[in-house]
């Protein structure tokens, strides 16, 4: 109960001190209207000379009254003051316990950034334990190999890891125009720039011969890779763009399954040209008209 009261008392002290101001200010208009209607004009008009014609007993009355009201708008302003004071006491208060709970929230964000960091180390430990793992076992199957044979295949299958992991934050741009001193970090921009992304990225051509060689997009994040290539299509609608292919940095293994599907998909089309084809998780999809 002595919290509830606590929290009450600022709101108690703020009514008490506006309904004194009030009171006050209600008997301040109405000394001023009296004086007024006995002098015969309006306060922002009164003079010395104004005041000769009432009798002293007038005058004394109202510096009575007039001392009255001054010293009640006095205590009208020590209270207001107070309750000023009090409002500050209350702000700095706030302000702690806001700064407080903002470290409460920092020192949470730490805890679940460790936990997260540490689940994921232990996803890798134990993707990779489970690797070596699978990869012992086939080692065992083909002991004939030889130990160096072992060694080798081991190095073929880390390689492999790490540049699968390399390729999932890129992208392959086809049909990208290539000009003598081209400024290619601006092309990009412009490109992505149509489908209303900017990341951070690293451009660069590959290949050589080629008119157009392909240009390969190195991204901060797969996430961003991934929101970019859910938007290629836009680029069918932009004149400068609409002959660029934007796809995602495949293995060869990849590449060859890619065009073996894009093959059958070719030929649906032309076997069957009225429904709709199209390439989802690694196969081809057909639909009847609707």
């Amino acid at each position: 109960m002595g919290e509830t009261a606590d929290l009450n008392e600022p709101y108690k002290m703020r009514i008490m001190a506006l309904h004194t101001k009030e009171t006050v200010d209600e008997d301040v208009s109405t000394w001023f209207a009296d004086v007024s209607e006995i002098v015969k004009c309006e306060p922002k008009d009164w003079t010395a000379e104004k005041f000769l014609k009432p009798t002293k007993p007038v005058l004394s009355q109202w510096l009575h009254e007039a001392g009255d009201l001054l010293f009640r708008q006095t205590d009208v302003v020590a209270d207001l003051m107070g309750y000023i004071e009090r409002l500050k006491i209350e702000a700095l208060a706030d302000k702690n316990k806001i700064i407080r709970l903002q470290g409460e929230l920092i020192n949470r964000k730490d805890e679940q950034l460790k936990s997260l960091q540490a689940a994921v180390e232990t996803t890798v430990q134990d993707t990779v334990q489970s690797q070596i793992q699978s990869f012992s076992e086939i080692v065992k199957k083909n002991r004939g190999g030889g130990p160096s044979c072992s060694i080798e295949n081991l190095k073929t299958v880390m390689k492999s890891v790490v540049l699968e992991e390399d390729r999932s934050k890129n992208l392959i741009v086809y049909g990208l125009g290539e000009e003598d001193g081209e400024q290619l970090p601006a092309l990009v921009s412009e490109l992505l720039g149509e489908l209303d992304e900017k990341p951070h990225f690293e451009a660069t051509r590959i290949g050589s011969g080629s008119a157009s060689r392909p240009v390969k997009i190195t991204l901060r994040t797969s996430t961003a890779r991934h929101q970019i290539l859910l938007k290629t299509s836009r680029l069918k609608r932009v004149q400068k763009f609409k002959d660029v292919y934007i796809c995602p940095d495949r293995s060869r293994e990849e590449r060859d399954a890619r065009t073996l599907l894009v093959a059958d998909l070719k030929k649906r089309k032309v076997e069957h040209p009225k429904r709709t084809h199209y390439i989802r998780g690694g196969k081809v999809c057909s639909l009847d008209e609707t």
